[in-house]
């Protein structure tokens, strides 16, 4: 059986194709599908703000930016990070304090009307035409992210469920060919109290768990002892959990499982900016700007088998 997974979305362009090439049996989403930390519609929601909302505008004349016919430094990073198309700066840089008010204020409107069509139009609508492509080609189970909370109404299961060939699993089983999956989404991992009963319940009666939780429920949902675990959340790598082969896809563009006898073969993919496609060897779960690996942290995380 093989598996296509992937969490974490930053933009949903290309995912279609990859499903046909991949052409996997199971397409499991694990979380942050709807809003993501680090998805690319936050810049593009920055660009529209800049442009059309007067209260944004006048930060660039706060910070000494003249207006202009046209971008005078069009391959500058930075300026395309504000999209800043009307403006040009008086000095060479961005200045930090301008762009910390800036994404203070696109947060402050990022429920308006404005800002809201642009999301859907860029992400949510392109999430959802993605499940229905999906759902056409392959079983396709979903979890939730707690960034899926981030707009009320982006991310709803009903919807979900009502698309042909998809599933919203968060908090149940769900057999499919011949695989009982548990689906595991922040809200059923986040408290301990909701989380333990789970386990109790559906030890030793689940092959895989996809879930989207912190790194410290990973120990406790080894105890599930299943065949597989596909995290999202944070984190890429294949790594074993108290011996558990378990696969973290937050910093992966996507992952293919292939499960049948024996250990799973799992293989995890970035896309460059040039679309090609490159297999990464080796991904990492350790705390930010921490020093030690994450296998000195977390005594319970082993390398996995063939690395």
């Amino acid at each position: 059986m093989k598996l296509l997974a992937f969490s974490d979305v930053v933009k949903w362009e290309g995912y279609e194709e990859l499903a046909d090439r991949i052409q996997p049996d199971i397409i499991a989403l694990a979380g942050d599908l709807t809003s993501d930390g680090f998805a690319a519609f936050w810049s593009g929601m920055r660009e529209e703000a800049l442009k059309k909302i007067p209260e944004c505008k006048q930060l660039l004349v706060k910070y000494g930016w003249r207006k202009t016919g046209k971008s005078s430094c069009p391959h500058n990073g930075l300026w395309h990070r504000i999209g800043g198309f009307d403006y040009t700066p008086t000095e060479p840089y961005l200045h930090p304090p301008l762009l910390i008010e800036l994404d203070s204020l696109v947060k402050k409107h990022s429920r308006g009307e404005l800002l809201t069509r642009f999301r859907k139009r860029t992400h949510v609508n392109r999430f959802y035409h993605f499940l229905r492509y999906a759902g056409r080609k392959s079983k396709t189970v979903v979890v939730k992210g707690d960034h899926d909370a981030d707009f009320k109404g982006d991310y709803v299961p009903e919807r979900i469920d009502g698309t042909g060939g998809c599933t919203e699993i968060s908090g149940k089983v769900k057999k499919i060919n011949g695989f009982r999956f548990l689906g595991l989404g922040f809200n059923q991992t986040h408290y301990l109290k909701k989380l333990r009963p789970i386990i109790d319940e559906c030890k030793d009666k689940v092959d895989i768990v996809l879930t989207h939780c912190e790194q410290d429920k990973m120990p406790l949902l080894s105890l599930l002892e299943p065949k597989l675990i596909v995290r999202g959340h944070f984190g890429s790598g294949r790594y074993l959990v108290n011996g558990v082969p378990s696969v973290f896809t937050m910093g992966a563009h996507h992952t293919v499982v292939e499960l049948g006898e024996g250990i799973p073969r799992i293989r995890q993919y970035s896309v460059k900016r040039s679309g090609e496609v490159m297999e990464l060897t080796k991904g990492s779960c350790r705390p930010w700007f921490s020093k030690d690996s994450e296998f000195e942290i977390y005594k319970w995380l082993k390398p996995y088998p063939g690395l």
